[in-house]
């Protein structure tokens, strides 16, 4: 990804849930001071629901793997978008369903020019720079995709540790 890293730093603001969401809770949950531009836009008309915003939270709070499935127009990607966009938490969605490859995920060689000379240059896919930076990667329309997308995929789930992954299947 041309992005690089996002230089935010690490959530540092103490939200209460109930103020935040309006769920019923004594949870509290880390925030971003500032929003950035991976940082969906808030929705002042949504209305959270109460399970799945606490599963979603959980996975925030827990740096833990959240699936969310149901059917579609049931709101599952707004859900998770507007929980990052009051945490100002980046959020980038990886629509499975579309001509998404191995190599967008994990990235790959490219050749360049650097003052005149061709030279070899690893460009990272969204895998890696997710692993770098604080963002909530969301794995969209998951039962759409292709099987060697899934491998690289399910190793993501197995074993990168530090990467929230949320997973909505239709």
């Amino acid at each position: 990804m041309a992005d690089g890293n996002l230089d935010i730093g690490q959530p540092t603001v103490k939200h209460k849930v109930r103020d935040l969401f309006g769920i019923d809770t004594d949870m509290e949950i880390m925030g971003f001071p500032n929003s950035s531009d991976r940082v969906p836009e808030i929705d002042s008309t949504y209305k959270f629901d109460h399970d799945t915003t606490l599963a979603i939270l959980a996975g925030y709070t827990y740096n833990r793997r959240v699936m969310i499935q149901g059917y579609h127009g049931t709101g599952k990607s707004t859900n998770i978008e507007q929980v990052g966009a009051k945490l100002n938490w980046p959020t980038v969605r990886v629509n499975l369903d579309s001509h998404i490859s191995r190599i967008d995920l994990i990235g790959k060689d490219a050749i360049k020019l650097v003052e005149g000379k061709q030279v070899t240059e690893f460009q990272e896919g969204i895998l890696p720079w997710a692993l770098r930076n604080p963002v909530a990667i969301v794995f969209d329309e998951y039962d759409a995709g292709r099987a060697d997308v899934m491998f690289v995929y399910n190793v993501c789930l197995k074993s990168m540790e530090n990467l929230l992954c949320l997973i909505k299947i239709r």
